[in-house]
């Protein structure tokens, strides 16, 4: 079962700054290991496998005190790496096309006047350790969920595109 935390000191450009942390077993529930696979998907910046905000994110909000993290993912991402979209029912409050594939919580409430950074970071283990010990031994890339994009693409709708000019000739 996915574990989620608060931890600070994970971000080295905002060390103070408390960071969601998922653990997700590769082994575990359907949505942990298409949250696994979407790794394979990831792109690398800095040493961090990062999602793109175009394929899927990560939805954080407060239950009865407690976070509660929604990983969403389009289903042509999940095409990707060989997960069936179709395996989940659930729908993205931001975007209701993205699935959501996985739902934790923490175990402890987080203070309610801490600010959480936006992102979420996803470590992938099925050893069932303490998380400061998977920190301290974890020689893995993270994976790196962004929060939801301010702004959807739709095809059908898009007048940014300039209408096609006739070609030049001279």
């Amino acid at each position: 079962m996915a574990r989620l935390y608060v931890r600070s000191g994970l971000d080295p450009d905002e060390p103070d700054v408390p960071v969601a942390v998922l653990l997700v077993d590769p082994e575990g529930t359907p949505g942990e290991r298409a949250v696994a696979r979407l790794g394979d998907y990831c792109h690398e910046v800095n040493g961090w496998a990062c999602l793109l905000r175009t394929d899927g994110w990560a939805e954080q909000a407060r239950d009865g005190g407690q976070l509660v993290v929604d990983v969403a993912v389009y289903p042509s991402a999940l095409l990707a790496v060989g997960v069936d979209p179709a395996d989940f029912t659930g729908r993205s409050v931001v975007d209701p096309e993205a699935v959501v594939i996985l739902r934790a919580q923490t175990a402890a409430a987080p203070e309610a006047s801490v600010r959480l950074s936006e992102g979420t970071v996803v470590f992938t283990t099925g050893l069932d350790i303490p998380l400061d010990e998977l920190l301290a031994t974890y020689d893995d890339w993270p994976m790196v969920l962004a929060p939801p994009p301010e702004e959807f693409y739709d095809n059908d709708d898009d007048d940014r595109c300039p209408e096609p000019q006739p070609e030049w000739t001279p």
